[in-house]
Formats: structure tokens, C-alpha cells, sequence
């Protein structure tokens, strides 16, 4: 007879006092505040201690058979992750993911209580999920009259032969009767952390206000990172968001580029994944929200690579649920734009980030605008005009070369105040001038 999977609340509260998982541990036992160490799987340095209370609740909770099953620790730690964003015993207090030397993160668990009567009313986890695939578990929605009767009405089908299970919704009359439960507030403290409209509130990294400006030397050698042989080299911030509202921003280490998907196996190895939060480990309250969304994931399938080749950055769809796609999140066209499934489509090059740079350096030309707009199942731009933050999914793509340029090119007009007089003073400083002629020196500009 199998032995019942245990309760996360006291069996977490266990292996923190066995002392058994190194980083695992009480900062405040009184407050019931404890750590986890959090290092991201792709990591060069990851070890099997950063894993190891990933892998015992995989193994407790019998999604994983040591011995029989293939090790996965991004699955595990991404399962063990959406249990504890269900469960409402536990709050996140800190984000220290970001930190070099030890990333990590602090819970709270909101009971005192340590018996198991504590977390009695945790829901019980489903074990289809021993596979990877996190299961969403969601109460029956509200009766939404017209609006779940003409969900059949809202798909756009691709006629092609062979394809007509793809499809998106159509952004009709499905934004105005969803209301935005989540807007963007901005007066919000990033420093609170979790707040009380949901644990899974994410503390942003700190980053710096002030940019360094390096001299012409040192930018040369910049560049040369940058731009080695000519050929663009970049990171990436993948910021991701549920209408309106970000629940996710991941740094894309691997300059060959990522896949964004959802709950299935990579098919490109070369590719780092990116994947897109389960209804379930977000606190999403409106049902509708959650019942189109969770439709659209289950027809992301293997998503979409975006990926840096011959100095274009370029992404091919590989699920049935289309993807569309603006550079800015207010793009001027109205026309929406859909990455193909069948070859690559350009969405940006650094030939163009090059002439704005140079325009915008040169005063001749505004702010280059290089962030791209993912909008999975949905027609983006709109055609009716309705915002980005109407949409269920949308993911906003940075390239990071392209943004510390860009950064630079502010700094450099900031601190110099578009006169040579400053620049008198140091035979070395990065002037507009010499950062233009940098610019046409590594980058081609024809």
C-alpha cells in the first residue's frame, strides 16, 4: 500500500529543522521566516545541494521515482514553486534571486501553528503532474451568458491545410467584459515586497539610476564584447505579463537565444527556456481571466524560439496558439503582425537599432525603440485601438545590448550637455562626439 503523499506546510516545516538541505534554514523563527536557496538551473556553477529540497518534494509528493525516472530539476523546482504559491500559508517576503554570490529567497508562514491541523485545509496536489506538467486545478466559472457561448465565434482559424486546429482569440467583445483586475499601479512600492493582493507579488531587482560613462578606450573594448567580429551578441529580459499585470521577468543568459513555452520538453537544446506561469501559481481572481488564459497555454504546445542569427533577431511559432507581435507596446501600425509557423520572422536587426542609435546620438531622429511585444492568441496591434494591458498574455522581449547602448547614449547627452567644453578637461572622456565615432568605427552604418 502506497503511503499518502504529505501536506507541503508541515512537511516543509520539517525539512527546514533537519538541517539536512544546506541554505535551507529559519532567518526568524519566531516570525516563521525561513530561506531557500534559489539558483537558477542553467547556472555553470549549480550544484546538487541548490537542488536537493527541489528534488526531496519531488519525491515526496511522488512526481519523481529515484532510480526510474529522468532527473528534471527545472521541473522540480518549478513544481515546487507553484505549490507553495497555492498553498496560502505561505507569503514571500524577499526576492534575492538576482544576487550573484547567494540567491535566494525568504518566505513566511502565515500560521504558527506547526501540527499538521495548521495546513489541514491544503489542497491536495494532483499527481497527473508526475510528468513535468503542473496541473490546474480551477473552480467551475461563473455562468457568462453570451460570452462562453460564442468562445467558438472569437477563434481565428488558420485555413492552411493541415493547420486548422491553430487558432487565437479574437479581441471582440472578450476585453470589455473581462474587466482589467489588475492594472499597473504606479504608486506601488517595489520595496513591500508581497503585498496583500498577492503572495506572489515579485520584488523587482534594484538597479542602478546613474550610468557609468566609460572613456573612449573603454567603450572600444565594450564594443568589441558587444560587436566581436562584427556580429551582434546579446542578453535578453523576458518580462511577462497576465493582462496588464507583470508576474514574471527571467534574464536569458544564452546569447543564441530561448524558447518560451509552457508546460512541454524542449526540442531545442541550444536554446534556453523560458516559461510562462501557470494560472494556478498566480494570484489571478477574475474566473473568466483564468478560463481564457489557461486556454491559450494548453495551446502554446512547444511556444516559439526567438533567436539571434546574422544579426537579426528573428522567431518561428511551433504550438497552435498563434502569436503576434510590435516593436514597442504602443506600435503605430494597427495591422497586426503574426510570427509565422512555418520559417523565421524577422521582428528586429541591428542594422536597424544601429541607424536609430546614430539618429537619436546625432539629434536627428527619436528615441530607438528595440523592445519587442509577444501577444500569444490574441490580435496585436489591435485593430480597434484597445491597450496592451487588455491582453491575457503578453511578453515584452529586451535585447540587453541594445538597452545598455541605448542607456549609454542617454548618460553621454545628460553629462555632457551636447558641448565640447566639457570635454576639454579630459583627453580620454566619452564625448557625443567620440561615442558617435565609435558607433561608425564597429558598426555598419550604411
Amino acid at each position: 500500500m502506497s503511503s499518502q503523499k504529505p501536506l507541503l506546510c508541515p512537511w516543509l516545516i520539517n525539512q527546514i529543522d533537519s538541517g539536512q538541505y544546506p541554505g535551507l534554514c529559519w532567518v526568524n523563527e519566531e516570525k516563521k521566516q525561513f530561506r531557500i536557496p534559489w539558483k537558477h538551473c542553467l547556472r555553470q556553477n549549480i550544484s546538487a545541494d541548490d537542488i536537493k529540497i527541489f528534488e526531496a518534494w519531488a519525491t515526496a509528493s511522488g512526481r519523481y521515482k529515484p532510480g526510474t525516472d529522468v532527473p528534471n530539476p527545472p521541473i522540480w523546482k518549478r513544481n515546487f514553486r507553484s505549490a507553495l504559491a497555492r498553498k496560502k500559508h505561505f507569503r514571500r517576503v524577499l526576492d534575492n534571486r538576482s544576487d550573484p554570490l547567494d540567491p535566494h529567497l525568504v518566505y513566511e508562514i502565515q500560521s504558527t501553528d506547526q501540527e499538521a491541523s495548521a495546513c489541514s485545509d491544503e489542497e491536495e496536489e494532483d499527481d497527473s503532474s508526475a510528468t513535468g506538467v503542473d496541473h490546474v486545478s480551477m473552480p467551475a466559472p461563473p455562468n457568462t451568458g453570451t460570452l462562453e457561448s460564442s468562445l467558438s465565434d472569437m477563434r481565428i482559424f488558420d485555413q492552411t491545410p493541415g493547420h486548422s486546429n491553430q487558432w487565437a482569440l479574437e479581441d471582440g467583445n472578450l476585453a470589455m467584459n473581462i474587466p482589467n483586475y489588475f492594472p499597473i499601479q504606479a504608486n506601488s512600492n517595489p520595496a513591500l515586497g508581497a503585498t496583500a493582493g498577492g503572495a506572489w507579488a515579485m520584488q523587482p531587482p534594484v538597479e542602478d539610476p546613474y550610468v557609468t560613462i566609460p572613456s573612449t578606450t573603454e567603450f572600444k573594448a565594450q564594443m568589441k564584447e558587444y560587436f566581436p567580429g562584427g556580429t551582434l551578441v546579446t542578453e535578453f529580459e523576458v518580462s511577462i505579463y497576465y493582462r496588464g499585470r507583470k508576474i514574471w521577468k527571467e534574464f536569458v543568459k544564452n546569447t543564441n537565444g530561448f524558447r518560451l513555452s509552457y508546460n512541454t520538453e524542449s526540442a531545442f537544446p541550444y536554446l534556453q527556456d523560458v516559461w510562462l506561469p501557470n494560472t494556478a501559481s498566480v494570484p489571478l481572481s477574475d474566473q473568466q481571466q483564468i478560463k481564457y488564459t489557461t486556454q491559450l497555454l494548453e495551446r502554446v504546445d512547444q511556444g516559439l524560439t526567438l533567436e539571434v542569427q546574422n544579426n537579426l533577431i528573428s522567431a518561428q511559432r511551433y504550438g497552435r496558439c498563434k502569436v503576434f507581435w510590435s516593436i514597442g507596446q504602443d506600435p503605430t501600425s494597427t495591422e497586426p503582425q503574426e510570427i509565422s509557423n512555418r520559417n523565421f520572422t524577422v521582428l528586429y536587426g541591428l542594422a536597424e537599432f544601429n541607424k536609430e542609435l546614430y539618429d537619436f546620438v546625432n539629434s536627428t531622429g527619436g528615441s530607438p525603440q528595440y523592445s519587442i511585444w509577444l501577444c500569444f492568441g490574441e490580435l496585436w496591434p489591435d485593430r480597434n485601438g484597445k491597450s496592451w494591458n487588455k491582453k491575457m498574455i503578453m511578453v515584452r522581449v529586451t535585447p540587453v545590448t541594445f538597452k545598455l547602448l541605448h542607456e549609454l547614449a542617454l548618460g553621454i547627452g545628460a553629462s555632457s550637455l551636447k558641448s565640447d567644453e566639457v570635454n576639454l578637461q579630459f583627453s580620454d572622456h566619452l564625448s557625443t562626439t567620440s561615442f558617435l565615432s565609435v558607433l561608425e568605427e564597429y558598426m555598419d552604418l550604411s
